[in-house]
Order: structure tokens, then C-alpha cells, then sequence
């Protein structure tokens, strides 16, 4: 008696809990959960075109999806040709943009939208059609009515040119400025390196001239012929000027190298300079043995890793090195591809400077190598030289090489075709100073200590 009791026990537990079940079903899944309206375009017919790129160019919204439960609702926005949209596989190619939890709006540029019209197979200039369906999710699913818009994407001018940054880091001459170049059209982006406080103001000109310059308004805008534009304290800076919209930007910048091949190891970067003519961040010095990495900023939050030592890419959050393999000085040189930001090109090669000349034991043909002096931070030799000209070249090789105006000021310019010219027979010492900061001029000394 006592076990068939405790049997309709049980029953009665099984069946209290089984009709719980079902009304938490009834009240979740089994109750209706729809969108209330369609999504609305603020506008339905969007021609797109160069001047509108970096414009908020549609903005679509939405009622909010009650769902059962009390829970954050998270929202998409799904993009498709009216064609794909019927039949067994409607949407299913189409092109997903999040909006977020609980956002019941979501906004486009221009250039994200022409993306996504030409990814869904637009033509350039030729008015067509797009759906567009909201889709919300808890604990289901629930998509809205479809929304048609029409656009005209079209293809951007591709970027050409450079503008100019004279200032008192150089003397306020255009002709010597620093350029950076177009990266689309009416945008240009490149770095500025302001290594004094006293010397923090610059402007922009479209020529290496004074005619067309500009500076600020006193609110973050161009205008022509304004105020200088200045930054807050030396650095390197990440200059962005958009003539779209008449602004500009500077955000401090620093790449560097880090790895047990560097002299930091893993704990601190070792800093690299940004090369203007070259457009790459270099770093000239030591290396050891081990893994070397680049990073921003002193900080692993963006970082790049190469996958092998052969092809000279990095990427970006990869957690691969190079491998230095020998001790020695290399100049190490890196940059974004502008193309895709998730890869860098870089380059790690051994250096040695060296004399080349009429007036040295090889003359022309053949370089005397320099020794490179790591507590002086400077390329020594002591050679035998007869009267001829002299100058220094690296990696014998003729791409990189500097030569003297004249034998008096010390002062190498690079690529220049002017020699030093040595007057007597006898034995010399010659010194080579590198300016990484500014590599179109170097210092050298050529003193004789024989006769």
C-alpha cells in the first residue's frame, strides 16, 4: 500500500511539472512575437558619388520586438536583391550589417553603402534596387517585412598626389617640406615628425609654395590663409587632412620593434623613426639572435606578427615572429599596406657603409668597409688614400650612397653626385654619422693622420 502510494506521488509531481513545462512553453515559445511595422528608410533613393563619401547617407529604423521574457533584444540588418528574397533559399546570400542590442536604428556612410551595393552586384551609375529586412533575436528569430530602396553606386577617383607641411620644425620652407599623400580623393594621411617644443607649429600647402596655404579656424576646421596649426608636444604624428570636409587631425604615433632579438626583449619597444621620403617607419641598430615583432604605441593592443622570414609581410594580431638568425646591424623598415590594413610590409637586412672612389684602394669598382661603432653610434675606417674623390655608399650598392657639396661644412647629402676630394697620398680616418630622424643628410670627418 505504502509503495503505490508513494507511486501516485511521483505521478502527481510528473504531472504538476510536465503542465509547468507546458505553460512556460505557451508563454515563450508559443506566443506570437512580430515586428509591428516595416523598417522606415530616411531616404528611398540614394544616388551616391564622391562628395557624399563621408556623409551619413541613409538611416534605417524600427519598432522595438517585445518579446515574452525580459531579456536584450539583438538586432541586424540583412541586404539582398528583391530577386533573392522569395522561394526556399530567399536571403539566403545576403549581406549581414549588426546593429547592436536594443538599437533600433542604424546609420550609413556613403562609402560603406556604395561597398555594399556594388558586393551585391550594382552597377557604376545605374540606378537598382535593394531589400532591406530587420531581423531581432532573444529567443528566436523574427525577421520584418522587406523595405526596397534604390541606389546608384558609383567607382571613387582613385587618390593622386601629395600636399606639403612647412613649419618651424624645418624652417617654414616649402621647398623642403615634409609631403603626405592622397589615400582617396580630397584625403590625405601620413606622418610628421616634431621632435622640439619650440618648434610645434606648421601649416599646409597644396604646392611647394606659399600661394595656396592653410591653417585653423579655432575649431578643428581649415581655412586658407588661417593661423598656424600646432600640436600639444613633440612626437611623431599621424597627420590626416580631409579637404572634403575642411578638417584635419593629428594623433601621436609611435611604432616600434620588440622581441628577444631587440634590446628591450619583451618588456619594453624599441622605438622606430618614420622615413619621409621612403613613406616607411625604419629603425637602424643592433640585433640579436630571436624573434622581433612590431607594435603601436608601446602596447600589444594592435600589433603585427610575420608567419615566416621569406615573404616580408606581417599581420596584424598574428602571434608569429621573424626570426633573426644572426647578431649584427640591420636596418629594419616597416608600413602598412595601404590597401588592407591587416597586413604590413617589412623589411630586415644586414647594413655595412663603406668608402668607394678614385681616391681608395678599390676606386670605383669596390667598396672599403666601415666598422660601425655601437657605443659611438658611428661608421669608422682608417684607410690608405691617394688623391680622388671620395664618397659612401651602403651594402655596396648604389641606391642608397651620399656625397659632399663641398670639403669644408662636414655636411653629406643623399643621392647627391658631389665627392669629397682628398688632395694628398697618406693614411686617414673617416667617420660617418647617419640623422635617422632626417636621412637626406648625414655628417663625416676625413682627417688624415700620416704622411
Amino acid at each position: 500500500m505504502k509503495r503505490y502510494l508513494n507511486k501516485l506521488v511521483f505521478l502527481g509531481l510528473a504531472l504538476f511539472m510536465f503542465g509547468s513545462c507546458e505553460k512556460d512553453e505557451e508563454l515563450t515559445m508559443l506566443q506570437p512575437v512580430h515586428f509591428t511595422a516595416a523598417p522606415v528608410a530616411s531616404h528611398n533613393n540614394i544616388v551616391l558619388e564622391q562628395e557624399n563619401m563621408d556623409q551619413a547617407v541613409l538611416n534605417i529604423s524600427w519598432p522595438e520586438v517585445t518579446y515574452p521574457i525580459q531579456a536584450p533584444v539583438t538586432y541586424n540588418l540583412q541586404f539582398t536583391r528583391p530577386a533573392d528574397t522569395v522561394g526556399v533559399n530567399g536571403w539566403a546570400n545576403a549581406i549581414n550589417a549588426e546593429a547592436g542590442v536594443d538599437v533600433l536604428s542604424k546609420t550609413f556612410m556613403g562609402r560603406d553603402l556604395n561597398e555594399l551595393a556594388k558586393d551585391l552586384g550594382l552597377e557604376d551609375d545605374v540606378e537598382g534596387e535593394i531589400a532591406v529586412r530587420v531581423q531581432s533575436y532573444m529567443d528566436r528569430r523574427i525577421s520584418s517585412e522587406p523595405l526596397i530602396i534604390s541606389v546608384t553606386p558609383f567607382t571613387p577617383e582613385v587618390a593622386t598626389g601629395e600636399i606639403y607641411l612647412p613649419g618651424a620644425y624645418q624652417g617654414w620652407d616649402p621647398e623642403t617640406a615634409a609631403s603626405i599623400p592622397a589615400v582617396e580623393n580630397g584625403i590625405y594621411r601620413g606622418y610628421l615628425n616634431l621632435p622640439s617644443q619650440d618648434a610645434l607649429d606648421f601649416k599646409i600647402t597644396l604646392d611647394r609654395n606659399w600661394t595656396e596655404n592653410y591653417g585653423h579656424d579655432g575649431n578643428g576646421n581649415l581655412v586658407f590663409d588661417g593661423p598656424n596649426l600646432s600640436v600639444p608636444e613633440p612626437g611623431f604624428y599621424e597627420i590626416t587632412v580631409n579637404f572634403n570636409t575642411m578638417t584635419w587631425t593629428a594623433t601621436k604615433t609611435s611604432w616600434g620593434i620588440i622581441g628577444t632579438a631587440t634590446e628591450g626583449g619583451w618588456d619594453a619597444d624599441t622605438d622606430m623613426v618614420f622615413d619621409s621620403e621612403r613613406q616607411v617607419w625604419v629603425y637602424t641598430g643592433e640585433l640579436q639572435p630571436g624573434a622581433l615583432k612590431f607594435r603601436l604605441n608601446d602596447s600589444w593592443e594592435i600589433n603585427y606578427g610575420s608567419r615566416n622570414n621569406e615573404e616580408g609581410i606581417a599581420y596584424l594580431d598574428d602571434p608569429g615572429a621573424h626570426d633573426v638568425t644572426e647578431a649584427g646591424l640591420y636596418e629594419v623598415t616597416f608600413s602598412i599596406d595601404p590597401e588592407d590594413n591587416t597586413r604590413a610590409f617589412y623589411s630586415i637586412e644586414p647594413i655595412v657603409w663603406g668608402i668607394i672612389g678614385d681616391a681608395t684602394a678599390g676606386g670605383w669598382d669596390t667598396d672599403t668597409p666601415m666598422t660601425w661603432n655601437s657605443d659611438t653610434g658611428v661608421w669608422e675606417v682608417t684607410a690608405d688614400l691617394t688623391p680622388g674623390a671620395l664618397k659612401f655608399r651602403r651594402n655596396n650598392d648604389w641606391s642608397l650612397n651620399y656625397g659632399p657639396r663641398n670639403n669644408e661644412d662636414g655636411i653629406l647629402y643623399l643621392d647627391d653626385p658631389g665627392a669629397h676630394g682628398i688632395e694628398e697620398a697618406g693614411t686617414y680616418d673617416i667617420t660617418l654619422t647617419l640623422n635617422p630622424e632626417d636621412p637626406s643628410t648625414a655628417t663625416y670627418t676625413v682627417d688624415r693622420t700620416t704622411n
